[in-house]
């Protein structure tokens, strides 16, 4: 009988130490959610503090961002499209590229408009303190902010159109603009 009840102890002993390595397996995935979690809420509400809403700074970077289309250097290509709202009716997709810049705009036939851009090198400038090359801190003190981390994304009220600004080792590396295309 104590052969069977030591059999009995050990079985049990095995079980409960089962049971516990399991529990800290599960323990250990809980925390490794919540850490992710938690990474993913900061990095969000890192983004929300990168995030400026100002319609009259993003009109007229959207307004620099259409003269910046006449400018000569850019190869264009054309590629029609049909009109979204009216079969009949043909619009064009107009692409504009040169070195490391690509603008990409929506030509219907009254109108044209740039629905997306992403700016890469320091030819282009939207305004005095927003062009590739610059410093980070001139683009805090010329908005009155601070960037908390390397991008800034500038909107609109309707968050139809968005400049958004990349930073690499403390200056403009890349402005890139969403918009609206109805």
């Amino acid at each position: 009988m104590t052969k069977q009840l030591l059999i009995i102890i050990g079985i049990l002993i095995l079980l409960n130490s089962c049971k516990q390595t399991e529990s800290k397996i599960t323990k250990e995935s809980d925390v490794k959610e919540i850490v992710e979690a938690e990474k993913e809420t900061t990095e969000l509400a890192s983004v929300a503090d990168s995030y400026i809403e100002n319609d009259s700074l993003t009109a007229l970077l959207i307004s620099e961002l259409e003269k910046i289309t006449s400018n000569p250097k850019f190869t264009i290509e054309k590629e029609p499209t049909k009109n979204r709202h009216v079969d009949s009716l043909m619009d064009t997709i107009i692409t504009r590229t040169f070195d490391k810049t690509k603008l990409e705009s929506y030509k219907a036939a009254s109108e044209e408009w740039v629905y997306n851009a992403k700016i890469e090198n320091t030819d282009f400038e939207l305004v005095d303190y927003i062009k590739v090359g610059i410093k980070k801190y001139v683009v805090e003190k010329s908005l009155t902010i601070g960037i908390p981390n390397d991008i800034l994304i500038i909107g609109n009220l309707e968050l139809t159109s968005q400049f958004i600004l990349k930073f690499e080792s403390g200056n403009l590396k890349t402005i890139e603009f969403e918009g609206y295309m109805d």
